[in-house]
């Protein structure tokens, strides 16, 4: 077969596109080594001559090309852009940086890439023409450049000396933004480097709340969040407002949260400072609704769980059946793709989380509505539900829950890793909550604060009424589906329940997820003849620059959607059935315990099983006599 010769002149841009694109994943991979071993060969005038297609070309498919041949590609551009620097324009050097960055990712060693962060480095070269008053263009790429020496500065591998020298340089660049007025175009870049260095200078301050006090629905509210509660001594007071407003008026349920705990960090009190003996009822309908929302939202952010506050509550764990040990510990026999049936390679489970319309208990979603006084004449005969839980105790060795979950006591206790649940809840997308339980059957008034909240709800609900607001009625039960999920009748309050839960309808969630549907692979390769501002914003330096944050759920391939169901796994059971799962991908499940049952009767069968499965792992024998 014919190789052909990329570098004849006769390839457009396009026509390299389509060729790469059509190729199935082992072509592409021998044909862009041979593309790339073309270029290295030319002479140093043909290598000037075609740059921008191989900029054109790497930016798109880095990641394919590997790290070998990523470098080489870097170090022969460094060389022939350096001596050319005014040949190029801004998008040509976008391109540079966008390589820059993700190979980066390739490689931890300093060593290994040094080279391209010398002194007298093209991209030193482009740092000097951003900050040269005289190369408007260039200030475009200022986000880019901050986005580099995030990545830059996240590997530990910089010796102490370069560290301290890129630092006066990246302090350099950000006072350079702030003076310009670029603060929007490097906004995630600046919280996530502020993250690592802690960039921040008081005299930002103002710019950067000005904006999201404009801007409350913005991207990147969450960082600006983080950013708060990082820097919380120093800029609270001349934040609280702004975060007042994110906590009012952003549409997502998990950003709101984040709002309202720093809103409480502050004033160590709640709902506009008046107790509930305070509490003043409107006498217009969408007023209540609007209170009626901030009371559910105090609620949610009542029963929501840090990760940095697992520690303190205990240990956490769920009961499960022996013979589904095997889901928990080792193999995951739900990954939804063409593996090969000899391949016997054992995967690591993830966590499993299991629709809520699913659940065992029939009252599940609806006991607040019962408490409440709340009928059926406000629901759609079917609801639906996007959201997502796994239950955790921190119960571990109860009589009631070996009967009810575990066999009849024949099953086994999984006690989770601390550090593994940890890092799965701090994610963005994930939330760690505390079942509520409600007495039903009780005349008393619950006390604690989130009865009291419950009360101001029933008083909201019964003035609707009262003014016959059917709407804002509907309305009011609709908004309670925002906690349903966080209450149980008392009956089960033995359970001691906490939930891990994703809620594929919040808008966070649903921003991330759209932005990856609308990547087809026609935007990922940007047309070179449009450079122009309609171009550059498909190209945003926070969202194509930076890796976009995953919602951290396992992705299945054949199911071909666009939207949130690619990560829903259709599980087949009998008369037409389906059960509805999603799968964490963060971390492997890990497990730091294993408590028996008191029936387990074959203990010293079970153990070598779980030994093998995990090394590591403490395997108890429940210390509940039983016969």
């Amino acid at each position: 077969m014919e190789v052909l010769n990329y570098f004849t002149g006769k390839f457009s841009e396009s026509e390299l596109k389509n060729h790469f694109d059509s190729l199935d994943e082992n072509k592409l991979k021998s044909e862009l080594e041979i593309f790339i071993n073309q270029y290295l060969e030319l002479s140093e005038e043909e290598q000037l001559k075609y740059a921008d297609k191989v900029l054109y070309v790497c930016m798109n498919l880095i990641e394919k090309i590997g790290k070998i041949a990523a470098k080489n590609i870097l170090v022969t551009l460094n060389k022939i852009l350096l001596n050319n620097v005014q040949s190029f324009n801004w998008f040509e050097n976008f391109e540079y940086l966008y390589i820059l960055y993700r190979y980066l990712f390739l490689t931890k060693e300093y060593e290994e890439y040094s080279i391209l962060f010398e002194d007298g480095s093209y991209f030193l070269r482009i740092l000097e023409l951003v900050l040269d008053d005289g190369f408007e263009e260039a200030k475009s790429l200022a986000p880019s450049i901050l986005t580099v020496f995030y990545q830059l500065f996240e590997q530990n591998s910089l010796p102490e000396e370069r560290r301290i020298y890129f630092k006066r340089k990246y302090e350099s660049l950000i006072r350079f933004i702030f003076e310009y007025n670029g603060f929007e175009d490097a906004i995630y870049a600046y919280f996530r480097l502020d993250e690592l260095v802690s960039l921040f200078q008081f005299e930002h301050l103002k710019i950067i709340n000005n904006y999201y006090i404009n801007n409350p629905q913005s991207d990147y509210v969450e960082e600006y969040l983080d950013f708060v509660l990082r820097h919380f001594d120093d800029v609270i007071k001349n934040s609280i407002d702004v975060v007042r407003k994110i906590a009012e008026e952003n549409d997502s349920d998990i950003i709101r949260n984040q709002a309202i705990k720093l809103i409480e960090k502050y004033n160590h009190d709640i709902l506009n400072e008046k107790s509930d003996s305070e509490f003043i009822l409107s006498f217009d309908a969408n007023q209540l609704l609007e209170q009626a929302d901030k009371i559910i939202y105090y609620i949610r952010s009542k029963l929501t769980v840090d990760a940095t506050e697992l520690k303190e509550i205990g240990s956490f764990g769920h009961y499960t059946k022996i013979d589904t040990l095997t889901n928990h510990l080792i193999k995951a026999d739900w990954k939804n793709d063409n593996k090969n049936e000899n391949d016997s390679k054992e995967k690591s489970p993830f966590l499993r989380l299991t629709n809520l319309k699913q659940l065992n208990d029939p009252m599940e979603g609806r006991v607040i509505y019962d408490y409440l006084g709340i009928d059926n004449t406000f629901f759609k005969q079917y609801q639906t539900s996007n959201v997502f839980i796994s239950s955790l105790t921190t119960v571990s060795d109860s009589l009631p829950m070996w009967k009810e979950y575990a066999d009849s006591s024949q099953g086994a206790f999984l006690e989770y890793d601390l550090s593994y649940l940890e890092d799965i809840v701090a994610h963005k997308s994930i939330e760690f909550v505390k079942v509520h339980y409600l007495d039903l059957m009780s005349e008393n008034k619950d006390e604690t604060e989130v009865g009291k909240f419950l009360h101001n709800l029933k008083q909201i609900f019964e003035k609707l009424q009262e003014l016959e607001a059917e709407k804002e009625l509907i309305d009011f039960a609709e908004k309670l589906k925002k906690i349903s999920y966080l209450f149980k009748v008392k009956d089960y309050e033995y359970e001691m329940e906490y939930r891990i839960l994703i809620n594929l309808d919040d808008t966070a969630i649903q921003n991330i997820i759209n932005r990856d549907a609308n990547d087809s692979s026609n935007e990922k390769y940007l047309k070179k003849e449009e450079i122009g501002l309609e171009v550059f914003d498909k190209v945003n330096h926070n969202d194509f620059s930076l890796k976009k944050e995953e919602i951290g759920l396992e992705i299945f391939d054949k199911v071909n959607y666009k939207d949130f169901r690619k990560y829903i796994v259709l599980s087949p059971k009998d008369k037409g059935r389906y059960d509805l799962f999603v799968y964490i991908n963060l971390l492997p499940l890990k497990y730091s315990k294993v408590i028996l049952g008191p029936k387990v009767t074959d203990a010293d069968y079970i153990a070598p099983y779980l030994k093998l499965a995990n090394p590591d792992i403490e395997i108890e024998s429940s210390k509940i006599p039983y016969r």
